[in-house]
């Protein structure tokens, strides 16, 4: 039997993203305002493009750098970091997350690959328990699939399961290992009903990352 090795991606895959996302736009407006709230968001995308990663701590370093002591003061700025920080994101699994990465652990190594900064998004992993299921096999890069090599040379195996919400990343990393990859594109989040890339058709598509606790071995090969 080959061996496998499971890459699960973590924002809206395992965790909610679209809703902690609205959470923390709530909790931003009852502390800075609209003005600055809206600030942030604003600062989020321009800094989500310049680096194609999401990165709070800089966003918020960035948003106080513009912004006059009058109206973000250290004790606010703390505060606004605590949100993030504090943030329970073990709330915002997606229903029997933790069930579905412990049976993907008896079929193989599970392994989170995530995008994101290595502040904010390592400890959005730790939070939630998403780090204790997998035993501490967790990879945060900005861009995974540019990383392969690396990945696979960290957590070898003779066949990789890749899931993921997005079917870009799924294409790109399948062109890349070919038939030692199965895909499984997760219809949750904004990415749910978004068109593949041309030619690419994921091996397998499912609703819910619960949808995948009846998966057997032979399915994923």
């Amino acid at each position: 039997m080959s061996t496998l090795t499971f890459w699960i991606d973590v924002d809206n895959t395992l965790i909610d993203n679209d809703r902690v996302k609205q959470d923390l736009f709530d909790q931003l407006q009852n502390l800075l305002g609209e003005k600055l709230n809206t600030r942030f968001w604003e600062v989020y995308e321009e800094v989500r493009a310049e680096k194609s990663v999401v990165d709070i701590p800089l966003t918020l370093e960035r948003l106080r750098e513009e912004t006059p002591l009058t109206e973000m003061n250290a004790k606010t700025y703390k505060r606004a970091h605590a949100i993030f920080d504090d943030y329970p994101f073990d709330e915002r699994l997606y229903p029997h997350t933790l069930e579905t990465l412990a049976h993907l652990g008896s079929l193989g190594t599970t392994v989170i690959v995530s995008d994101g900064d290595q502040v904010f998004q390592d400890n959005k992993i730790h939070q939630s328990g998403l780090a204790q299921a997998v035993e501490g096999r967790v990879l945060i890069y900005g861009h995974k699939q540019r990383h392969l090599d690396e990945i696979i040379a960290r957590y070898p195996a003779d066949h990789f399961v890749m899931i993921d919400d997005k079917p870009q990343i799924l294409h790109e990393t399948k062109a890349f290992l070919g038939q030692r990859l199965t895909t499984v594109f997760v219809q949750q989040g904004k990415y749910a009903h978004a068109n593949p890339p041309d030619g690419f058709t994921p091996t397998i598509t499912v609703s819910t990352i619960a949808d995948l606790r009846t998966y057997t071995t032979k399915q994923f090969l």
